[in-house]
């Protein structure tokens, strides 16, 4: 019976390696995961090795074992053996493979993918059954034994086929995106919208609440934030203003950790500190960042790091995050005044508008103002008439407005967008952006076979116009990010879109530029034309480097 146990194994490696190559070739259409962390491995930038897919290999290796399965036990003598040798030769190392993998995605991505770890189990069981059989190999087997097998092994086959095909299809269909969240019931909004050991500034007993459900890796959170803390300073005896964790994984994989660390920072008192600082070097996700932070802001490095590497932090976040679905939270930042939802990301005046009502139906007075320090707040500097590409801008601040799915096309194209509406707010975090098709990534040395082309490739460089100016690929033009939507159509159609952005992050170095893509690809760019250049401008630099010496 291990033969057939063996050839089911191998065929369920492969319907999973086979399932895992069509979502990350067509993630246009959600992966079925049980959990959360699988669009976030898919996302990851290990989810491609040598500029291919993983899972190539892995249906590559599935593919091989079944062959050699089948056909172990229908030949006689030293082919035999040998075929034992190299089914031997072959999981031992897929074996080892898979423990690395799973080591990633504990210890680097902070994220499981459920069809990755299946992989990795039968993986395991494969080699386990294949150094079994070449250690205990039996005499040859007579002609009839082999018809025998022969057979069983055909009905393996058919019942694999049986199975894989209706079940594969079902997997298919699982590409709708999911409706738009209902309005949050007067339960849960009395129940889920505030707790008690939720983080709060301002005046506790107060009435009137403003409550923000955000994610640290979200680039329209941190462009919010200073009017987040200006409306905390300027309504600070008059309004509790609470901050709940809403980590979008499936998008940003980092967010989660990030979470978890202002989480550790609260239980030494430094909340608001860390969440400050926090949003001001979005750019460094990295554990390392983390620390530096925290050593920043005043906490006891010997309390927090082991908090940290914990992950005893996740309970809270989850928390927040079950609290936020029931609500119909569905994308980042998502403010509540009082017990309304408000379906846009608001500029500063429409949120002292919206607290001044509320305030005033209670019989309270208006807010005092107080003049933000620094520069103007993102949200109330003017938005940018539309610019010919290659010309500096000031980048708009404008956030989103939530999200509302579509079904329509490879993303919907209905006002679901890649992260918002599209209604002229920029570009924001949303749960749909991981059904989305996604631009490809490449490198160095896919990005040499690109220049060879002709016409050449166009280098955009998403990043804002402060940034471009101080360092750019060579004959780049400046679209940031948050232009893109405006912008778009003034990009050539007969050309190689290549976006990139500095590559000197220390973990997510492309999220912008796949936005960008993102939009690209919505308006109906070819998908062969749209490239994501992942080591940016430091991995261009690097190889002009190289290529002097």
């Amino acid at each position: 019976m291990r033969k057939p146990i063996s050839l089911g194994l191998a065929l369920l490696g492969l319907f999973d390696s086979l399932y895992l190559l069509w979502t990350y070739t067509s993630p246009s259409r959600p992966m079925l995961c049980l959990g959360t962390g699988c669009d976030a491995v898919r996302l990851s930038v290990y989810s491609h090795m040598w500029g291919m897919p993983m899972p190539v290999f892995g249906a590559a290796g599935y593919a091989t074992l079944a062959i050699l399965i089948f056909a172990e036990p229908l030949v006689s003598g030293s082919l035999a053996q040998k075929i034992r040798y190299a089914l031997a030769g072959l999981t031992a190392p897929g074996f080892l493979f898979s423990l690395y993998l799973e080591y990633l995605q504990g210890f680097v991505i902070h994220a499981f993918c459920a069809w990755c770890v299946t992989s990795g189990l039968v993986m395991t069981a494969l080699c386990g059954l294949a150094v079994y059989d070449l250690v205990h190999a039996g005499g040859e087997p007579t002609p009839e034994a082999r018809l025998v097998v022969a057979r069983n092994q055909m009905v393996v086959c058919v019942g694999a086929f049986l199975v894989g095909v209706p079940a594969f299809y079902l997997l298919a269909r699982h590409s709708e995106l999911a409706p738009s969240a209902p309005p949050a019931p007067t339960e849960a909004l009395a129940t889920r919208l505030v707790r008690p050991q939720n983080h709060m500034a301002g005046n506790p007993q107060s009435p009137v609440t403003v409550v923000e459900f955000g994610d640290f890796e979200c680039p329209a959170c941190g462009r919010e934030e200073p009017i987040a803390r200006e409306i905390r300073a300027r309504y600070s005896n008059q309004i509790r203003f609470v901050f709940r964790q809403f980590p979008l994984t499936h998008i940003h994989p980092f967010s989660e950790r990030m979470a978890e660390a202002s989480e550790c920072a609260a239980d030494q008192g430094k909340f608001w500190e860390m969440v400050d600082k926090i949003y001001s070097r979005q750019s460094d996700l990295s554990d390392e960042g983390l620390k530096r932070d925290a050593a920043e802001v005043g906490l006891d490095q010997a309390r927090f790091t082991p908090c940290l590497m914990s992950g005893s932090m996740a309970a809270r976040v989850g928390q927040d995050l079950a609290d936020g679905k029931a609500l119909g939270v569905s994308g980042t930042p998502t403010f509540f005044v009082g017990e309304k939802r408000l379906e846009d990301v608001p500029s500063l005046t429409e949120l002292t508008q919206l607290i001044d009502q509320d305030l005033a139906s209670h019989g309270m007075a208006a807010g005092t103002s107080v003049e933000p320090s620094g520069t103007a707040l993102p949200s109330e500097r003017k938005k940018p008439a539309a610019t010919a590409p290659g010309t500096e801008e000031t980048p708009s601040g404008k956030a989103r407005s939530q999200p509302t799915p579509a079904s329509g096309g490879l993303f919907g194209t209905a006002p679901g967008g890649i992260f918002s509406s599209f209604q002229g707010k920029g570009v924001a975090c949303s749960e749909a952006e991981a059904a989305q098709k996604q631009p490809a990534l490449i490198g160095n040395s896919e990005l040499r076979q690109i220049l060879n082309t002709n016409p050449k490739p166009l280098f955009v460089d998403v990043r804002p116009a402060k940034e471009y100016a101080a360092g750019k690929i060579p004959g780049a033009i400046n679209v940031p990010v948050d232009d893109m939507e405006q912008r778009w159509s003034s990009l050539p159609k007969d050309r190689v879109i290549v976006l990139y952005e500095s590559g000197r992050s220390s973990r997510d170095i492309c999220a912008a530029s796949r936005a960008a893509g993102r939009i690209l690809l919505e308006h109906g760019l070819p998908f062969n034309q749209v490239k994501v250049y992942q080591d940016g401008l430091a991995g261009w630099e690097k190889s002009e480097s190289d290529t002097n010496k």
